[in-house]
């Protein structure tokens, strides 16, 4: 199963810093990671692997730490990023005037047959393409 909803990368970060700066933040993002029925992408686990491994981060996981949550997160519904999914996000980062990479995750949702993307990066409620935006975090700011 491809999963109906997909997970940007701030929602598997906050999955894991439980003990973290917005503890509630946290709970939100595991339930949508327990809740079943999502996806993710390479891209995602690559994003993923920098924003943890950050020195910008107050306690940046080590290297082995942050592979051992990537295996973790690859138990999900993981789709690898094409040259399909390149092109489409070039189609959607122009027609919207959105960047690239969040124009990326919204390719792969759409490409993966997810109705909505979880996301804080991108306008809340938005559709593009028949893919809605959802910030899970908003009423918890």
């Amino acid at each position: 199963m491809s999963g109906s909803r997909f997970l940007d990368t701030n929602v598997l970060v906050y999955a894991i810093e439980s003990a973290g700066i917005d503890p509630q933040k946290s709970a939100v993002a595991l339930t949508l990671v327990r809740e079943g029925d999502v996806a993710i992408s390479t891209q995602v686990l690559g994003e993923f692997y920098r924003a943890v491994t950050s020195t910008r981060r107050d306690s940046p996981l080590s290297h082995d730490e942050a592979v051992a949550w990537i295996q973790f997160w690859k138990r999900l519904p993981v789709h690898t990023v094409s040259v399909a999914h390149v092109d489409l996000a070039l189609e959607i980062a122009g027609r919207f005037q959105i960047n690239y990479y969040d124009a990326l995750i919204l390719a792969v949702a759409r490409l993966a047959g997810c109705t909505a993307v979880y996301s804080e990066d991108l306008n809340t409620g938005q559709e593009y393409d028949g893919i809605r935006v959802e910030n899970p975090f908003i009423n918890n700011q």
